[in-house]
């Protein structure tokens, strides 16, 4: 009869300690890159290409030597609970200044596709709910640039140029779903052979929350092994 009131006690007071544990669990902050070879290590392996789009072993090249429009993309999916995205490549402009009378200047496109769907296969017919222009480029450099984003010094040295859009997140849409990061070339100016665009260590790094326990988490083994005890000596002189 003594026994079983301290064990019954003792069951009670085991839920306030697992509840407190749960109140006091923490979130973190967790960043993964969503991208696959982008810095073209010796392939244009994970990117899907249409036309011809060179690779040198370290890069992309879009060139008019051959038919455009030339275009390389590729797909990664969100984490749910996406909080932010930060999108950094290099890039160089060898876009020639020439144009043809009744011609267009050569140009390159950037763009960020954000859809709830998986992109597809093709550029073309690609599914998304929203498109983010990150900039056009023709031989004077580049216009239409995303707000926010900016163009710094590259590690890669005379000619290129370091792109980075952070918090690129479109508003309304927190994911989960699927961004897609695509470059576009077209040769506009009546002359072949003239330009010449490269891309190279492309990133698209996402920030979510992930939830993990706290501190009080790893007291949870420690005291159910107290309280196996405990009841075990009370059964013992019940």
């Amino acid at each position: 009869m003594f026994g079983f009131l301290p064990d019954r006690i003792l069951k009670v007071r085991c839920i306030p300690f697992a509840a407190l544990v749960l109140a006091l669990s923490f979130e973190s902050l967790w960043a993964a890159s969503i991208l696959t070879n982008g810095g073209f290590n010796g392939s244009l392996s994970s990117w899907t290409a249409s036309g011809t789009v060179f690779n040198t072993g370290d890069s992309a090249v879009f060139s008019d030597s051959v038919a455009t429009p030339t275009a390389i993309f590729q797909s990664g999916a969100l984490p749910l609970d996406l909080i932010s995205m930060e999108l950094v490549f290099d890039v160089f402009n060898g876009v020639s200044p020439s144009v043809i009378g009744g011609f267009l200047p050569d140009s390159f496109y950037a763009t960020l596709y954000l859809g709830v769907a998986p992109f597809g296969s093709s550029l073309a017919g690609g599914n998304f709910d929203q498109a983010v222009g990150l900039f056009d480029m023709d031989s004077a450099g580049a216009f239409n640039t995303a707000a926010g984003a900016f163009f710094g010094s590259s590690p890669k040295g005379a000619g290129w140029a370091r792109f980075t859009l952070s918090q690129t997140t479109a508003p309304g849409f927190t994911g989960p779903g699927f961004a897609t990061v695509a470059f576009e070339f077209y040769n506009l100016n009546g002359t072949r052979s003239d330009s010449v665009v490269a891309v190279d260590n492309v990133s698209l790094v996402t920030t979510a929350v992930v939830p993990e326990p706290g501190p009080l988490a790893f007291l949870l083994p420690a005291g159910a092994l107290l309280l196996s005890y405990r009841r075990r000596k009370n059964q013992a002189f019940s």
